[in-house]
């Protein structure tokens, strides 16, 4: 005879003498003998409002059964004997966490006959964490590229047969129209890309600066499916905003994409020009826009940022009728600056606010008002309004502690939550960028793509979010 136990978060089959699972399809086992016993064990969550953890338990044995004995190890001492009396062939099994349970611990079942005869233990481990907090990140899929040996993850795009894209990073998400959504990546290589262990980055032939690509896929638990991007007579991706070589002979420059935005039923996408990679030195960042769903783009002449400015690299986010753009100076280094306008606003820089920390109020035409939202080395951003949670999230990576980071904030002002770990680069090696996909702002999962130097490629990541309240 065999217990199974299921609650709304697991699924799980656990062997044990005189018990099965009420909601599996097959008749109960024959009894495997006197204690004789498989186990694992399963990770319960407690109701948030309730406190409770419950399992349905079915006796397939039940004129044998005598009581269930449950014992608490970990925290205070807690025993409670369940007579048979109490019971009943479908029982609903519940324990009400208390405020002095530690953050785990277990709770162990034993099932005793009239013979006096019992089953071997079984431990059911309780995820007892209060307050908002991160349940798991996961890398779900590979997004561009080939798989490399040893990967375990869907890998469901070919773009290097596609659309000739073998490296590239970023991976910038923002919805065109519902259900549709382009992806901005930023420099590129072609079919003859190999990653290279020795010296990981770029390498490879028909570099393009950046290529967007599209994406109608509205489940990405199993992936991000890409259905199309913008191409060249030759039917491979083609560079969206100009790059090559500086004509005025001061250097090499790329225009990198940092953030995109529809706005007003156009499509837009904020960038940084590149003069040296030393140094993050730029020539400026700009806009540009697309009136045909992507396919073309020009520059917006009047939305120009200096070299140095603090909205050199962006966010977008849209709510209630503003654009709220979260900017850092260029590099991985910077503090984080807020600004915001209306959609109608995107073209007209007189027009943009900015936040001002210290008079509490958003200053008109001078990004010079805009004080320090986070203080922190921050980059490659990006961040939304979860309304499950109702919280606005950013994401960024942080090279100091090399890990993706996120905060949190109740309004998009501040203050800013202490850094949250979303995925360590001792985990993921080389890792770099951040991008959420607009699908996370609803729900408990945020969906997020991530850079990895080696093998250059991008990755979707998912994370899933909990928020139990307090106690």
């Amino acid at each position: 005879m065999q217990l199974s136990i299921r609650n709304t978060n697991w699924y799980l089959i656990l062997p044990l003498l005189l018990l099965s699972c009420i909601n599996e399809s097959t008749e109960p086992l024959e009894s495997l003998g006197d204690n004789e016993i498989t186990w694992a064990e399963a990770r319960l969550v407690p109701d948030r409002e309730s406190k409770e953890i419950s399992a349905v338990l079915k006796f397939s044995n039940w004129e044998a059964v005598d009581y269930l004995l449950v014992r608490k190890s970990g925290g205070n001492s807690y025993s409670q004997k369940i007579e048979r009396k109490e019971l009943s062939p479908v029982y609903d099994f519940k324990y009400t966490v208390q405020p002095d349970d530690p953050e785990s611990f277990k709770l162990v079942l034993t099932v005793w006959d009239k013979k006096g005869k019992s089953s071997k233990e079984l431990s059911l481990t309780i995820d007892n964490r209060w307050g908002f907090f991160i349940r798991k990140t996961e890398r779900i899929a590979r997004v561009s590229g080939k798989p490399m040996a040893g990967e375990s993850f869907p890998s469901p795009n070919n773009t290097v047969s596609d659309w000739h894209v073998g490296g590239t990073d970023l991976g910038i998400i923002w919805e065109m129209n519902p259900g549709r959504y382009g992806i901005f990546f930023g420099d590129t290589y072609g079919f003859d890309f190999v990653p290279n262990t020795n010296n990981p980055g770029p390498n490879g032939g028909n570099w393009r600066s950046n290529v967007l690509a599209f994406s109608d896929d509205l489940n990405v638990d199993d992936g991000l499916y890409l259905s199309d991007m913008v191409k060249d007579n030759n039917g491979h991706a083609k560079e969206i905003i100009q790059g090559g070589k500086n004509q005025s002979g001061n250097g090499d420059w790329t225009s990198i994409p940092s953030a995109a935005i529809r706005a007003n039923g156009i499509d837009y996408v904020h960038f940084f020009n590149m003069k040296n990679w030393t140094g993050w030195i730029t020539n400026y960042s700009g806009l540009s826009k697309s009136v045909d769903n992507g396919q073309t783009w020009t520059p917006c002449e009047n939305v120009r940022f200096a070299p140095h400015s603090n909205f050199a690299q962006a966010g977008y986010f849209k709510k209630e009728g503003y654009v709220y753009m979260i900017g850092t100076k260029p590099g991985r280094r910077s503090a984080a600056h807020l600004c915001r306008f209306r959609e109608a606003d995107i073209e007209n820089r007189g027009e943009y606010e900015y936040w001002n920390g210290v008079s509490r109020r958003w200053e008109k035409g001078d990004e010079t008002q805009a004080t320090v939202l986070i203080d922190d080395a921050v980059a490659e951003l990006s961040f939304i309004y979860n309304h499950t949670h109702k919280k606005w999230i950013i994401a960024y990576f942080n090279e100091t502690r090399y890990h993706i980071t996120m905060r949190v904030a109740e309004e998009i002002t501040g203050p800013w939550s202490e850094p949250f770990e979303l995925a360590s680069g001792k985990e993921y090696p080389q890792l770099y960028g951040s991008f959420f996909h607009p699908l996370s702002a609803t729900g408990d999962n945020l969906y997020f793509t991530m850079s990895m130097w080696l093998p250059y490629n991008v990755f979707l990541m998912k994370t899933t979010l909990a928020d139990m309240g307090n106690f």
